[in-house]
């Protein structure tokens, strides 16, 4: 913004605002195309808040659609398994280099590949899975790829972590109350901890969401919290890159620090609904506090991190693609590229696929898209 000439104060504060929200870090530090892309989606004419009906759980089906649905190619549509966590890759040797040929489950289920293996887990995570997946110490094309990986994830630097309140509350006296807020103080800095706190009432958009006479409300603190404050609370004292359902202390100090910390979530809502905690103490309302350890465990994120941060040094994510240094095995997620986000993540996910899908299969399926409409 310097560069070109952007000097108004508040202006700036805002782009960093912005920058923030999608990727965990100021506008110095986040990469222009999202930002770009967004300015223009929420300037350009007819611009209107998309909202899915249904909530996440729409998104969710739809792409379990898109991976089940039978094309009528005589291949048939995909499978999906849940509950069904990998526990290591299934690596071996060929002509001097490694491979990844399938997946063993945590039931010792063994998963093989026909084309290959496409990992959504976070780089730190990924490189840990690979380490347990060592069998053969001799293989040494195998151990060299994963010390690759291993290396390229302690170079990756990270983002914080989150706090998060999830109510069920009243919505009686809120007619007229706006879905989305964000609450911050202009004169500290975007990424100070806790500063900025994003609200979401999706029960506005959709009242399905709830029971009658309910709202949804998420408040949470968007990638501000330091890990260090909870790692303690780890049974080994730190994060080992696997997570286990029962691998942190729901202590006291743990329940003391959770309520400290969701006060800056309560505060920040409290600007838009003045009587929020004397709503959640009704009958029937819910509240549930989420943790970076909570974050951690459920999202399986390494130190409940957003995501990638850019190099010490550097202004900008260096995000490898979906290829790794072991044949058969591709990675997607926050930790490619292009990063963080919805979009980016949904884009990597793309670049993976196409890279196993033949030229003659991408033409067909483009094709497909433009008879339907979906491609102009």
């Amino acid at each position: 913004m310097n560069k070109y000439g952007v000097k108004d104060n508040f202006v700036s504060q805002w782009f960093d605002y912005l920058a923030f929200a999608l990727s965990g870090l100021d506008a110095a530090h986040t990469q222009a195309a999202p930002v770009a892309y967004t300015m223009i989606d929420l300037h350009k004419k007819g611009a209107v808040l998309d909202y899915p009906r249904g909530g996440l759980d729409s998104l969710i089906q739809a792409l379990v659609k898109g991976l089940t649905i039978d094309r009528g190619d005589g291949v048939g549509g995909g499978e999906l398994r849940l509950n069904s966590r990998v526990k290591k890759f299934v690596l071996e040797e060929s002509n001097d280099r490694a491979k990844c040929t399938g997946v063993v489950l945590e039931d010792g289920t063994v998963i093989n590949s026909k084309y290959g293996v496409i990992c959504n887990a976070p780089l730190w995570n990924m490189a840990k899975l690979l380490e347990d997946s060592i069998n053969n110490s001799q293989d040494v094309a195998v151990a060299k790829a994963v010390k690759e990986v291993r290396k390229q994830a302690d170079e990756m630097q990270m983002t914080g972590s989150f706090m998060h309140l999830h109510l069920g509350i009243p919505s009686d006296g809120l007619e007229g109350i706006d879905c989305h807020h964000s609450v911050l103080n202009l004169e500290e800095d975007v990424t100070a901890a806790q500063n900025l706190v994003i609200v979401s009432i999706p029960t506005v958009f959709d009242p399905s969401l709830a029971p009658d006479g309910y709202h949804v409300v998420h408040a949470y603190t968007a990638a501000s919290e330091d890990f260090k404050d909870w790692e303690t609370m780890l049974m080994d004292g730190s994060d080992n890159g696997k997570t286990e359902a029962n691998d942190y202390k729901r202590s006291k100090e743990y329940k003391e620090l959770k309520e400290e910390k969701a006060e800056a979530l309560w505060l920040a809502l409290e600007r838009i609904i003045p009587d929020i905690r004397e709503r959640a103490k009704r009958p029937g309302s819910v509240v549930e506090v989420g943790t970076p350890l909570t974050h951690r465990r459920y999202n399986r994120r390494f130190r409940g991190t957003y995501g990638p941060a850019p190099s010490i040094g550097k202004d900008v994510w260096e995000l490898s693609g979906p290829k790794t240094p072991i044949d058969g095995l591709l990675a997607c997620g926050d930790t490619t590229f292009p990063g963080i986000g919805l979009p980016g993540v949904a884009a990597s996910g793309t670049i993976a696929a196409n890279t196993l899908v033949d030229v003659d299969i991408h033409m067909k399926l483009i094709q497909e898209m433009k008879e339907s409409g979906a491609l102009q």
